[in-house]
């Protein structure tokens, strides 16, 4: 089940929305000892090894469904790698930078391995700017630069702390790839209950747990 390329915007159901709250608080108070463990892991890294030293957060500007927003994550960058070009104003691709270890810290390579850099996003579900589930949001150039192509996957619905993708990182061409499976996501909530949605949302978290606790981040 593919939706077809279009603009029109996604109504969320919401028994969608409620879930997204409740959820996302509770892990938000059962990870607050190990956000808390992160800060000083952080801050003892920057204190042993002075070139890891940094902010706690990482915040770039993303889209969900169309509207900017802060999204935050725990820095896992040594600071110059990427603080040069945000003082020049300039749009930071962390992908890039993620794939090679040495622009890492320590902690940062734990972080990344188990998806818990991720976790200060659950704020921006709870604000409303995100979804548990959903496309991932990407930075306003990539965001424009599919737009003109005519691809609006990242428009028309919230995005996601994780979504179909996400799940499918090792083997995503044998499911008709990214866009595939962002539409199909799509089409799903456009066609079926608020209680079919929450269910398939949960299935999915499910399953992006055990891809967390596998480490397999980088």
């Amino acid at each position: 089940m593919e939706e077809k390329t279009t603009d029109i915007p996604v109504p969320l159901p919401l028994m969608k929305r409620i879930f997204d709250v409740l959820f996302s608080g509770i892990i938000v108070i059962i990870l607050f000892p190990i956000c808390a463990i992160i800060a000083m892991s952080m801050l003892v890294e920057g204190l042993l090894i002075p070139k890891h030293r940094g902010p706690l957060f990482y915040t770039e500007t993303r889209i969900s469904k169309g509207k900017p927003f802060a999204l935050r994550k725990f820095r896992i960058f040594k600071t110059n790698t990427y603080m040069p070009q945000q003082q020049r104003g300039e749009v930071v691709h962390t992908k890039p930078l993620e794939r090679n270890p040495k622009n890492l810290t320590h902690v940062g390579r734990v972080l990344k391995n188990f998806y818990l850099d991720e976790s200060p996003q659950l704020w921006n579900v709870l604000m409303g700017n995100m979804s548990l589930i959903g496309p991932r949001p990407w930075n306003p150039v990539d965001y424009e630069n599919e737009i003109q192509k005519g691809e609006f996957r990242k428009k028309v619905i919230k995005a996601g702390l994780t979504g179909p993708v996400q799940v499918h990182k090792l083997d995503a061409k044998a499911f008709g790839g990214e866009h595939k499976l962002d539409y199909d996501y799509i089409a799903f909530v456009r066609s079926h209950s608020g209680f079919r949605v929450v269910i398939h949302d949960v299935a999915l978290l499910v399953k992006s747990f055990l891809f967390m606790i596998r480490g397999q981040g980088l």
